[in-house]
């Protein structure tokens, strides 16, 4: 399962450990895990993407 999040910073990322980087710029949108999802939010790097519905997207 993954969800889809905005970048809020461009830099390079990667979803879990052992993925390899990728860059991303701000605006951008990416489906990630649940936890990159968090620490990435916490950081203040992204927000949840929230569709015209006002739900979060969810991928499984």
């Amino acid at each position: 399962m993954k969800v889809l999040i905005e970048y809020t910073e461009t830099g390079k990322y990667r979803d879990r450990a052992w993925d390899a980087l990728t860059i991303k710029s701000k605006g951008e949108i990416g489906a990630v895990t649940p936890s990159s999802a968090v620490q990435l939010i916490e950081q203040h790097k992204a927000v949840l993407f929230i569709d015209e519905n006002d739900e979060i997207v969810i991928i499984s």
